[in-house]
């Protein structure tokens, strides 16, 4: 499967898509731990010296595929067209309420994209570098939230409720379904659904 093409700029190299696409798939068959340059290279099949000529170090490639992924998970949350706020904002709790549990066979590539994301996140803890890129992804998300919601009270779809804090709780709330479905077999997610709807239906839906 091809993940960022979609996503890519037009004059993007193809070799630096094929570097992509290789290290989203060892990352996902390895982790962070398991990645080298020397893997991507051999699974792209080039150079290790192809690699640096594009890219200083395993840190500034994966800070690549990081810009990559978030641009990615954008058009899978907010690329719908003709939506009502309402409508954006339930499609973006439920794509990630209902993605598919990693490893099942009904995994789809926002899994996978999620996989990657909870794997590199927890680098942040020590890589300043790695810490500032989830920051500015989280403010960017905050953003189209707040935009949703406050469209939503413009339109009479919502309470008047504080955007800035309600997009922050949902985000919270997201980042652990992330996690957790990345890292345990437990998760219900009918369950999670069916709560999330009674307090968007009791705090925010007029």
């Amino acid at each position: 499967m091809t993940y960022f093409s979609d996503s890519a700029d037009s004059d993007r190299h193809q070799t630096q898509q094929a570097i992509l696409e290789a290290t989203h798939q060892i990352l996902l068959e390895s982790g962070y731990n398991g990645i080298s340059i020397s893997q991507i290279a051999d699974r792209v099949g080039i150079s290790k010296s192809v690699i640096y000529h594009y890219y200083d170090d395993k840190e500034s490639l994966l800070a690549e595929f990081l810009d990559v992924a978030h641009e990615r998970f954008l058009e899978q949350i907010f690329g719908q067209e003709e939506t009502t706020p309402r409508d954006e904002l339930e499609h973006f709790l439920t794509l990630f309420i209902t993605i598919p549990p990693v490893g099942c066979e009904s995994e789809t590539e926002l899994t996978q994209l999620a996989k990657t994301y909870v794997e590199l996140r927890t680098q942040s803890i020590s890589n300043p570098d790695y810490r500032a890129i989830f920051t500015d992804s989280e403010e960017d998300i905050k953003r189209r939230l707040t935009e949703t919601i406050e469209a939503g009270i413009d339109q009479g779809e919502f309470k008047p409720v504080n955007p800035e804090r309600t997009s922050e709780h949902i985000i919270t709330f997201v980042d652990g379904v992330l996690f957790r479905q990345a890292t345990t077999e437990s998760i219900d997610s009918e369950l999670l659904h069916s709560e999330i709807q009674e307090h968007l239906a009791d705090r925010i839906y007029r």
